[in-house]
């Protein structure tokens, strides 16, 4: 079949009338819409999906388990932990099959008058991280961390931070979950994988270790950033926390949006510059963290 439609192409490209050269850009369009389906549908057979992820849900950072599960029309995200809105064993969302399109549930509390929305796209999808990106223009971030990945994920939002009131307990804590939450030789150490069944338990390591105590609290205007216009960009990096609480290594592996790649590792890192880490110091020895990565995503505001 493809060979024919490239005889045919060939062939209206030959002559110069309108009505040819009409025939020719349906047979392109026809021809990219098939490509795309092809590489939807290839996508789907490549990557595996199906497993334990966490949800993480922005602005109002919220992070819970959920099981995504294939099925005919798509990929379905079944919350494990219910909430007094939608309990554990409905489905959060789904997406369809080309990776497109996905909708939210919504209900009032006691799951009284459940609703799946539209007006959400799967901006991002790979075999670790699913960004879905709502009409109102917050994400809602599925992640999980494998052995293939490019490290253990610990930030999807500049604003997020411990607890002041926590910080006390969390200091007590850190001693007695220092070997059960990391693997260290020397001084580096890095934060364990952890098998189904036991996500809480990656969640009390990361709240432990790689998240921070101080943050940006404050939306971003164009003022901020000299030379860049306004609009959304999102990145992911890897990073490590040093013996200092400061990140560091910062890499740059894949962004999207309105700036460049100069434009985005300057402005990642200065927001990384102001999140602060207690330090991982165990019997008088402080430690770094490696095999740590993020996605952040912001929108700089045109206030002139």
């Amino acid at each position: 079949m493809v060979k024919s439609l490239k005889i045919i192409l060939r062939r209206c490209l030959n002559r110069k009338s309108p009505r040819k050269v009409k025939k020719v850009t349906l047979i392109t369009v026809t021809l990219l819409f098939l490509g795309l389906i092809t590489a939807n549908e290839e996508l789907d057979q490549k990557l595996n999906l199906e497993g334990y992820w966490f949800a993480v849900f922005l602005p109002l950072f919220h992070e819970e388990a959920v099981e995504i599960i294939k099925s005919e029309e798509g990929y379905q995200a079944v919350k494990t932990i219910g909430n007094v809105y939608v309990p554990g064993g409905e489905i959060g969302l789904k997406i369809d099959r080309n990776f497109q399109n996905c909708k939210g549930v919504s209900a009032g509390k006691g799951f009284t008058n459940p609703k799946f929305s539209g007006g959400c796209k799967i901006k991002s999808v790979s075999e670790d991280l699913i960004v879905a990106w709502h009409e109102k223009g917050f994400p809602d971030l599925f992640y999980r961390d494998l052995s293939s990945s490019q490290g253990s994920f610990c930030i999807s939002d500049f604003k997020e931070k411990l607890p002041e009131k926590g910080l006390e307990k969390i200091l007590e804590l850190r001693p007695k979950a220092f070997k059960h939450c990391l693997a260290c030789e020397g001084s580096a150490c890095r934060m364990k994988l952890w098998p189904k069944g036991r996500e809480s338990e990656s969640l009390i390591c990361k709240k432990l270790f790689c998240k921070p105590v101080k943050a940006i609290q404050k939306y971003i205007s164009s003022e901020d950033v000299l030379n860049v216009g306004s609009g959304t960009t999102s990145v992911q990096f890897t990073f490590i926390i040093n013996k200092k609480g400061d990140i560091d290594n910062l890499n740059i592996t894949s962004y999207d949006g309105a700036m460049n790649r100069k434009q985005v590792k300057t402005f990642t890192r200065n927001i990384l510059s102001s999140l602060e880490y207690i330090p991982v110091e165990i019997n008088e020895k402080v430690y770094e963290i490696h095999n740590l990565r993020g996605w952040l995503y912001w929108n700089i505001r045109d206030d002139g």
